[in-house]
């Protein structure tokens, strides 16, 4: 077998659902205890090397196909960062762990990261953590493998632990995986594994790397194969570093790079070549030091996969969530500068109307292009960036009024972007990407059925009615008569007809208790102003008499959503013109 680098791992779900904590265990670090809440405050990468692996699942699991050099973990601030995290052709992760607390399952942002990890294509399993609260748990006396300790636990927790765990599994078929705990799975191409963890006592954390070791082995094999010819990576986040300068972390997901190289780096406006000046990556803390901030080691050279800090003349040009690499001559530059500008682009092709997406890393945008597909929701533009005034004025000019909306995701709105008293674009903003769909979704809806009234107004509607028996109050010029309102919404400006199709005249006005009335519904008994209307010749009473429907209308109102009484006297009229013309109205 071909010789192969560390897969790159990512944590991502809901907030305090202990992924800081998991990797802790996992990583032997304190890091969790020194941050506020026990929540990740900013992006590193943690390299667990094939030894450490081996001394955690020593006992408990099978090690002897371990063939990759070690895991590497990339620790995100939340889950929203894993979309910066891409490569060219797709997410940089190779495999994820999405944790779930046990006790609360599927979360909001659980429900986002699902999107996202569908969205790359991203293999990964769950961590169901937390498992040392649910009633029956029994503190293990060391290292002890998750089966064994189920039944040590006991009747109570193996019932409780099976509950929450087909619970998850439920709610994540329900987004579209099929799930059942680790050792239930048979084919983990087809199965999410679910993995009960204590990151407390380490239960469950041996199953859960030698599942993401297997799972890298044999699946993605071909993906890790390692590769020391040139040098690609993924651009974290730009940070200024005491003593150096500016730098932007990244990670190395193929080759190597080292100082001196020349590279081409997706920027803000356009991709751009600078050289590497120096390479750092944090040194293990020392007794006596704060760890506020990373005491950092200069590297000459780093090989996929790895984290690191890279400090090159413009960088803090490169943009969150693009990608770098090495290159040697002036075509390799050339050729890597068209690749990184059609990176930037993740709508393949834009519509002529549409909506606008906005987000502040090219992963973030990514993400939210690729939900829009999934949601049929044509997309004009799609920037990284904030809500500008130049984007709310070109979605002002959108043909369909549903398109005129900007989703914005994790960006601000500039002062000016919104025209004051300018209602006409409809902008949503937020942090949760989920939400921001959402919210279009609801307002899109809600916009659907008050452009369908207005068209209900502006158009010609099915309706029927009756000349009341000794209801006569002027007989021609116009005639006013009082009708009862039999179907549909009656309305002032149409034109009537008989049963047998004979036009009677235009309805100029209706009159209820001597007011002027818009509309009369079912059940209405009103006079009526009908000119052209003769009583005695054209009009008779108990006539029952029917809006007069444009043949064009009637086409426009087949489409449209009619209540079942306005289908049956739409259905009325067309046969009443069919009896003369067989395919009118077709």
């Amino acid at each position: 077998m071909a010789a192969l680098r560390q897969p790159i791992l990512t944590l991502l779900g809901h907030v305090d659902h202990g992924k800081t904590t998991l990797l802790d265990r996992i990583a032997g670090s304190i890091r969790a205890e020194k941050e506020a809440g026990g929540i990740t405050q900013h992006i590193g990468a943690i390299e667990v090397p094939k030894a450490a692996i081996l001394r955690i699942c020593q006992g408990i699991t099978k090690t002897e196909q371990f063939t990759v050099p070690g895991l590497l973990f990339v620790d995100t601030p939340g889950h929203r960062s894993f979309e910066t995290l891409r490569k060219r052709g797709g997410a940089l992760s190779d495999l994820a762990i999405l944790v779930i607390d046990a006790r609360e399952g599927v979360m909001p942002q659980t429900r986002e990261s699902v999107q996202i990890l569908r969205a790359g294509r991203t293999p990964f399993a769950v961590a169901l953590t937390k498992i040392d609260l649910l009633p029956g748990w029994k503190k293990p006396a060391g290292p002890v493998a998750l089966k064994d300790h189920i039944q040590r636990c006991g009747d109570e927790f193996a019932r409780a632990l099976d509950a929450r765990v087909y619970a998850v599994a439920e709610e994540i078929v329900e987004l579209g995986f099929s799930a059942d705990r680790f050792d239930r799975v048979s084919d983990f191409t087809r199965n999410v594994g679910i993995v009960p963890v204590s990151s407390k006592t380490g239960v469950g954390i041996p199953e859960l790397l030698s599942l993401m070791v297997g799972l890298g082995q044999r699946y993605l094999s071909e993906e890790l194969a390692l590769d020391t010819t040139g040098g690609e990576a993924t651009v974290l986040e730009r940070s200024e570093q005491k003593g150096i300068g500016p730098v932007t972390s990244i990670i190395v997901y193929r080759g190597r790079l080292k100082v001196g190289d020349e590279l081409v780096v997706t920027g803000r406006r356009e991709p751009f070549q600078t050289k590497i000046r120096a390479l750092y990556r944090p040194a293990p803390p020392t007794r006596g030091h704060s760890g506020k901030s990373p005491h950092l080691e200069a590297l000459e050279v780093v090989e996929a996969a790895a984290g690191v800090y890279l400090a090159a003349p413009g960088i803090e040009e490169a943009l969150p969530g693009g990608l770098l690499k090495a290159v040697s001559t002036y075509v390799e530059a050339e050729d890597a500068r068209t690749a990184l500008s059609q990176e930037t682009h993740p709508v393949a092709s834009l519509a002529e109307s549409g909506v606008a997406l906005l987000a502040d890393t090219l992963g973030g945008l990514e993400a939210l292009a690729f939900e829009c597909r999934e949601a049929a929701i044509p997309v004009h533009i799609a920037e990284v960036g904030p809500v500008n005034r130049s984007v709310v004025v070109n979605e002002s000019t959108m043909r369909d009024p549903l398109h005129r909306a900007v989703l914005a995701f994790n960006v601000p709105i500039l002062d000016d972007a919104l025209p004051e008293g300018d209602g006409s674009v409809k902008v949503f903003r937020g942090e949760v990407m989920y939400r921001v769909l959402e919210e279009y979704a609801q307002w899109k809806a809600q916009r659907t059925e008050e452009l369908a009234a207005k068209r209900r107004v502006d158009t010609v509607h099915p309706a029927k009615l009756q000349f009341l028996a000794g209801f006569v109050f002027r007989s021609s010029k116009p005639a006013i008569v009082g009708v009862k309102v039999l179907g549909g919404t009656l309305r002032p400006g149409v034109r009537l007809m008989r049963k047998d199709g004979t036009e009677v005249g235009l309805l100029k006005a209706l009159q209820k208790e001597s007011e002027s009335v818009a509309r009369a519904e079912v059940g209405d008994e009103l006079a009526a102003s009908i000119d052209g209307a003769v009583v005695g010749r054209n009009l008779h009473e108990g006539d029952v008499l029917y809006v007069s429907l444009p043949e064009s209308a009637v086409r426009l109102l087949k489409g449209s959503e009619l209540t079942d009484p306005e289908k049956a006297i739409l259905d009325d009229v067309v046969r009443i013109h069919r009896a003369s013309e067989p395919f009118w109205g077709q």
